[in-house]
């Protein structure tokens, strides 16, 4: 059985040419993301939760942001997904605080935090997986 090839390896990054490691988003081209969670005040569907993701997605669009997840089964009492740049490029710890500062100043949402920046091409780990 072959092991998998790590793309981020050192030794792999210093092989490869400028051009090679942006194609695959690796060394100085790493691009980073951060993960969201909400949870809401009260269960959440239908038409709230269409306005709430609305005004997200605005918010975000304003801060060169997108945003991948958020959903589930409704009715919704939290949910969660991934924040990333719209464009090539990385979220920074800015946008993160500026995700969170935006979701708790909503009257819907009891909490929300953000996960620390990983590598969104090659490092995502599942919340589940890091318990």
């Amino acid at each position: 059985m072959a092991t998998k090839k790590n793309p981020c390896a050192a030794c792999r990054i210093r092989r490869l040419k400028p051009r090679q490691r942006k194609k695959q988003r690796v060394g100085e081209f790493r691009e980073l993301s951060f993960e969201a969670d909400v949870v809401f005040r009260a269960p959440m569907q239908g038409e709230p939760y269409d306005d709430f993701l609305a005004a997200f997605s605005h918010f975000l669009e304003a801060r060169g942001l997108l945003a991948g997840g958020f959903g589930g089964a409704m009715p919704l009492e939290a949910t969660g997904g991934i924040v990333a740049k719209a464009d090539r490029g990385s979220a920074t710890e800015e946008d993160a605080a500026a995700v969170v500062e935006w979701l708790r100043a909503r009257p819907d949402v009891r909490d929300a935090k953000a996960s620390h920046l990983f590598d969104a091409w090659y490092g995502y780990e599942p919340a589940a997986a890091r318990l």
